[in-house]
């Protein structure tokens, strides 16, 4: 008994020999299907794609131009979506209301807000901080980012 609850232990890691008899005794008739792998020149190694944790997060791009619109883009901020906001062919003064408006509310998510232009932000959610990439060729790995934190946000 105990070599054979080894044995099943070793199969379901993958490492051992399944006795097919016993499965088909205790699970009935199993089918088997083969994968078809279509055979490579030695030292090809097949690069797959990976989805990261935020493959399925937008980014959303919106142009409001009154606060009625800006109020939309709030309910985006709320659901966690990242928002590139574009105020350039806003009214200045229009401008400044929903800015101040939009990074009220994203401060109050405890979110960011990061200018990336002349009236051009990005408001993101507290778990995906905005941070500028140093571009210096000596600086390598994670210290070639820089939080911008200890700036203005606007």
């Amino acid at each position: 008994m105990p070599n054979r609850l080894v044995a099943a232990a070793l199969d379901w890691i993958g490492l051992g020999t399944r006795y097919e008899e016993d499965e088909e005794e205790q699970y009935g008739p199993q089918l088997v299907s083969e994968t078809y792998k279509e055979p490579r020149p030695e030292g090809v190694i097949p690069l797959h794609r990976q989805k990261h944790d935020n493959a399925n997060c937008p980014i959303v791009r919106a142009e409001p131009t009154t606060m009625d619109e800006a109020t939309a883009v709030a309910d985006e901020i709320k659901r966690q979506v990242p928002v590139l906001l574009n105020l350039e062919e806003t009214p200045p003064e229009e401008a400044r209301r929903i800015r101040d408006f939009l990074g009220g509310v994203t401060y109050g998510l405890n979110g960011y807000m990061r200018k990336v232009g002349s009236w051009v932000y990005v408001c993101s959610p507290w778990d995906m901080p905005v941070e500028k990439l140093i571009l210096d060729a000596s600086r390598r790995g994670a210290d070639r980012y820089e939080d911008e934190f200890a700036e203005a946000p606007y």
